[in-house]
């Protein structure tokens, strides 16, 4: 029976390695303590009764897991209040050593939360009280349980462990109770290191070519029938170049424009003068000439009022009405870069 049950057992250890989730474990230390209660398969015998077959267990233990599946564990546990009686003396049975084993889990979480099959062995030291009949057993122990992690550096665990034989001893009557041992036990641990946190990906940046118009309105940028810029046009083209500045390889386009009165030739030099200003301000502004591919006066070409001012009588209303028409054009192509996170 034993042979099968250790066989199933390791079977189910071995298959949860088959098993893997992104949890927190891979490249970490954990350190714990660990106590409860243990109990004893011991069966009496002639000249030798068990008086009591449950007891303490205590210890204390520190792992490497090496990815989120596997680690190895070592440990020191201690068994203790164990009652025999043989030819009539009542004796206490304390064992004690240390323990290897490797670990397979099943992760359940980031933090490292995982249901766990634990394969090894244990170097068991007998302490008979009373006796000088005791002796040191090298056994196989295997384990199951559950890890709960309340933090990446906190957590507890929920385990059962059977040593096939802790007490093995070659002197009679001792030798009879030469039987197994089932402890249920619960840990506190810490736990240190794990994988690297992993960068966030760069941004994906994506460049397109993008075309800003600015109109600016002649009685803004000039006085009336004048091409020189006055202080408030000079802030107001300013405020063009400080604008470009969220492109890049910029261009730039000056159009200069004026209303329908007065004649074709006044108007087509007085937008020349206008469109030319405003180039030589945005150049005192910080811009390398290059950058200026167009500098062009348009007269009273492509008027933004349309018709609207055909029925208004008075020079002085026509010329409020015509506003409009009066400014110049400066046209901002360049690269605009946005970032978009992945």
């Amino acid at each position: 029976m034993k042979t099968k049950f250790l066989a199933l057992s390791v079977a189910a250890a071995l298959a949860a390695t088959s098993f893997s989730a992104n949890a927190a474990l891979e490249n970490s230390w954990d350190f714990g303590l660990k106590g409860g209660w243990a109990h004893t398969y011991f069966d009496s015998a002639k000249d030798l009764g068990i008086e009591d077959k449950n007891g303490f267990a205590y210890g204390l233990y520190i792992g490497y897991n090496f990815t989120d599946w596997f680690g190895l564990e070592a440990g020191y546990n201690g068994f203790s209040d164990f009652k025999i009686k043989t030819n009539g003396k009542n004796h206490k049975l304390k064992m004690y050593g240390p323990e290897l084993a490797a670990r397979f889990a099943y992760p359940l979480d980031d933090n490292g939360s995982d249901i766990y099959a634990r394969l090894g062995f244990a170097w068991t030291t007998d302490d008979l009280s009373h006796s000088n009949h005791g002796a040191d057993s090298f056994d196989p122990l295997l384990g199951v349980g559950v890890q709960y992690k309340f933090t990446k550096n906190f957590g507890a665990r929920l385990g059962y462990d059977y040593y096939f034989k802790p007490f093995d001893s070659d002197y009679a009557p001792e030798k009879k109770i030469d039987e197994g041992m089932g402890v249920v036990y619960i840990g506190l641990q810490y736990s240190i290191g794990g994988p690297a946190p992993v960068a966030a990906p760069a941004p994906e940046k994506t460049t397109e070519r993008v075309t800003e118009n600015h109109s600016l309105s002649a009685g803004t940028l000039f006085p009336f029938d004048g091409a020189t810029l006055s202080d408030n046009g000079k802030k107001v083209v300013a405020d063009v170049v400080e604008s470009s500045k969220q492109l890049d390889n910029t261009e730039f386009e000056v159009y200069g424009y004026t209303d329908r009165i007065g004649s074709d030739a006044y108007n087509q030099k007085l937008s020349e003068k206008r469109a030319n200003a405003v180039a030589s301000e945005l150049q005192a502004n910080g811009l390398n000439p290059a950058q200026i591919k167009t500098v062009e006066g348009r007269g009273k070409a492509n008027p933004v009022t349309g018709n609207k001012c055909d029925t208004v009588k008075g020079k002085a209303k026509l010329i409020d009405c015509l506003a409009p028409d009066r400014r110049v054009e400066v046209v901002v192509t360049g690269d605009k870069t946005t970032e978009k996170a992945l």
